[in-house]
């Protein structure tokens, strides 16, 4: 593979040779769909059999001099068409900033430097370094792998972690089966791996899906074809009224115009003019009600679309879960090393605050350090990390491992401070046969209060 691809993997691509290859391959994107604008969002809201009806009803009364009945159904459209527009214009605005978000840098290894680089400028032949809670940002093919597991529910809806190897698997192998291959859009969970660019962009099997999710046509929804049905029915109605009032009156020797006049009110009558911006202010309801929730929907109409779904069908991954796991007990030994009290943890999620809780109480001094010590191995033996972004807390890497960091933090431990006092010397990384990983630590310069002199210590976590 490397040599196909034309790269040593101790020295990477030169400057050059990377330049050449953008030029050719393009930068590490997937195509963008074109921006929407402003004014199409807003002919949109136009777009309906009933609104047209109702705006051909408007200029026929104000061709006729009944300006009150024409400004109220002008004052109808023009709240509907806002409401439609500013509501579908904030949530398309708001899917397209998404797009930009996860534009990451990854570590490259490039004229035997390994540096950090925008995702972007990867190419093809580029040899990438990653390790546990990197997000891979192209196709890789792997060169390199330390007991590697990898989460590709994007691609395969298989929440469970999928154990990868630089072994030889078949060209035509399923998907899910290509264990040598890490993909765009998937995330390590475990282990350390070096890999070699083989796609960017649209050409990755991210891509792939990106395409074909570009090129399905937009369906019409069941709102809309019943609102189309209604507009049909009522342009009908509408001139049979008319027709049948100017003759009935033309033929008991009523004046022809007045008819004609009278035949237009009733037709524009018979229109519901309220029809259109009562279904806008539902759907919009609904659209800011899945807002709240995190749910952006970038079509109004999709709302009824998704309230009428009556049945969602899902296998047995939970791919639609958050994905995330919470320490809610923990045990302490008894003196005889069996299993002892059990502690309630306050708190889930990315809840940083929470506390020991057992039997309406919390712990005392000595037991509060017995369950800080338990929980110090968990944050040392992890490869997971906590942060903040814009004020909220943020996570990468394995989800239990992330669990035992937040526990961590509502037992007072901390990673950085913990690291600074036991660094890690060495790793072995998750075996599937023992069910554990572990972490070997030496003193640091800050040794702990009861360290008693000892030499390196271990720090396993199954």
């Amino acid at each position: 593979m490397l040599a196909d691809l034309g790269v040593v993997r101790e020295r990477g691509l030169d400057g050059a040779e990377v330049a050449r290859r953008r030029a050719r391959h393009g930068r590490n994107l997937l195509r963008e769909t074109r921006r929407v604008g402003a004014l199409r969002i807003l002919v949109r809201q136009f777009e309906s059999m009933v609104v047209a009806l109702l705006a051909t009803a408007c200029v026929v009364s104000l061709a006729f001099g009944h300006w009150f009945e024409g400004a109220a159904v002008a004052a109808v459209l023009v709240i509907n068409a806002l409401i439609g527009f500013l509501t579908e214009l904030r949530a398309v605005r708001s899917m397209e900033a998404l797009r930009k978000l996860g534009r990451a840098m990854v570590r490259v290894r490039r004229e035997g430097v390994v540096s950090e680089v925008s995702a972007v400028d990867l190419v093809p032949g580029d040899i990438v370094v990653l390790e546990a809670g990197d997000v891979i940002t192209a196709d890789l093919r792997l060169v390199e792998a330390s007991k590697l597991q990898a989460d590709e529910s994007l691609l395969t809806g298989e929440s469970v972690p999928v154990e990868k190897s630089t072994g030889v698997v078949a060209a035509d192998a399923p998907l899910a089966e290509r264990t040598s291959l890490l993909f765009k859009g998937t995330a390590l969970t475990r282990g350390a791996a070096e890999g070699v660019v083989v796609a960017t962009g649209m050409a990755t099997e991210l891509g792939r899906i990106a395409s074909l999710a570009q090129e399905a046509e937009a369906a019409v929804t069941p709102l809309e074809r019943r609102l189309e049905q209604l507009g049909r029915k009522l342009i009908w109605v509408a001139l049979v009224v008319a027709v049948v009032t100017a003759v009935v009156g033309v033929a008991r020797g009523k004046d022809l115009l007045l008819m004609i006049e009278t035949g237009i009110a009733l037709a524009v009558a018979a229109i519901p003019e309220g029809l259109p911006i009562v279904a806008t202010l539902a759907l919009a309801r609904g659209m800011w009600r899945m807002a709240r929730h995190d749910a952006l929907i970038n079509r109004l109409s999709a709302v009824e679309t998704l309230g009428a779904t009556s049945v969602i069908l899902s296998d047995k991954t939970g791919t639609l879960t958050e994905n995330r796991m919470t320490v809610s007990r923990v045990v302490l030994p008894d003196a005889d090393g069996g299993p002892g009290p059990a502690w309630t943890l306050e708190g889930s999620g990315l809840a940083l605050q929470g506390d020991f809780v057992r039997h309406g109480a919390g712990p005392d001094d000595e037991e509060r350090r017995a369950l800080g010590r338990m929980l110090e191995v968990g944050v040392l033996c992890n490869n997971a990390t906590l942060g903040r972004t814009a004020g909220e807390v943020t996570a990468t890497g394995d989800p239990m491992e992330v669990a035992l960091l937040v526990a961590g933090k509502k037992a007072g431990c901390d990673r950085a401070a913990l690291a600074a006092r036991w660094p890690e010397r060495r790793e072995e990384a998750f075996d599937p046969a023992t069910r554990a990983m572990a972490t070997f630590h030496a003193p640091g310069e800050v040794a702990p209060d009861d360290a008693g002199g000892r030499g390196d210590v271990g720090a396993a976590g199954g």
